[in-house]
């Protein structure tokens, strides 16, 4: 590390010689001082690479801070970008919903005048109803001052039972008994109303009816054939003495009708009947 070199100690010939070893000191003495100050040196050279070891970490660590806060930037930005698109969509189904709104404000104000329209129709119809309603009543009243035709309400009947109208026509006949009680007919509807009762599938009911013609109106021509179907219904129920009585009666009060030779003949088949099982052996 000295920089004074042994052949530049020699005086060549610019000093005496004695002074060589006064100089040799002098210069042993600055290589001791220059060794010191080079190890002070490296110290400090030491010093500062760990001093530019812990820059140069720091300045890593603060790259990778960098790095991790470009990255979070990245996604925060990301997501407000979705958030500006979701805000859109979202202003967009706002305005679409406004629109139904209207649409449906709009619908309910025509509502509100076609129901109004439709109350005022049912104010109108309800005082139309009353002036009919009024019109039905008078001409039911004038209907039950004015007294209708017998023969009229007798034939509808007729016609209705002719039809297979059964429970129709039997209304028309007793309406016909309550309003003409009296009337030449009157048996005539009575024998109907058995009739009626019969095709109905009610036997014993229409017996009944048949029996009221018979006891009700003696006068009746209607009595032969009452009998008659009053027999007949006995009979069909299983009745077998009381339908002879009945059918024997006619042959005997009424024998020159048509009813008392229906009435014989039934009579007969009974008769045989009657022989046929008494002839059969006994097993």
């Amino acid at each position: 590390m000295c920089s004074l070199r042994l052949s530049d100690l020699s005086l060549k010939g610019k000093g005496p010689w004695r002074l060589f070893p006064f100089l040799l000191l002098i210069f042993l003495m600055g290589c001791v001082a220059t060794s010191k100050d080079m190890e002070a040196l490296d110290a400090r050279l030491t010093v500062m690479d760990n001093r530019l070891d812990t820059i140069e970490q720091h300045l890593d660590a603060m790259e990778k801070r960098i790095a991790l806060l470009e990255e979070r930037e990245g996604r925060v930005e990301a997501t407000f970008k979705a958030f500006r698109t979701r805000l859109a969509d979202t202003e967009a189904s706002i305005e679409e919903l406004k629109g139904e709104l209207r649409y449906l404000r709009d619908g309910v104000e025509r509502s509100d005048k076609a129901l109004s329209d439709l109350g005022d129709r049912v104010v109108q119809l309800e005082s139309r109803m009353v002036t009919l309603e009024k019109g039905v009543k008078s001409i039911e009243a004038e209907k039950e001052k004015k007294p209708a035709d017998p023969q009229k309400l007798y034939d509808t009947a007729l016609q209705l039972f002719r039809s297979g109208q059964y429970l129709d026509s039997m209304e028309g006949f007793k309406k016909f008994l309550q309003d003409f009680p009296k009337h030449k007919l009157a048996g005539n509807a009575q024998y109907w109303i058995g009739e009626c009762l019969l095709a109905m599938g009610k036997k014993k009911e229409a017996i009944l009816a048949f029996d009221k013609v018979v006891k009700g109106y003696p006068d009746s021509p209607k009595i032969p054939s009452a009998l008659l179907k009053e027999g007949l219904t006995f009979l069909s129920l299983g009745d077998h003495s009381v339908a002879r009585i009945l059918l024997k009666r006619v042959v005997d009060e009424y024998p020159d009708t048509d009813q008392a030779k229906i009435a014989a003949k039934k009579l007969r088949t009974l008769r045989v009947k009657g022989k046929t099982k008494k002839a059969r052996p006994k097993r």
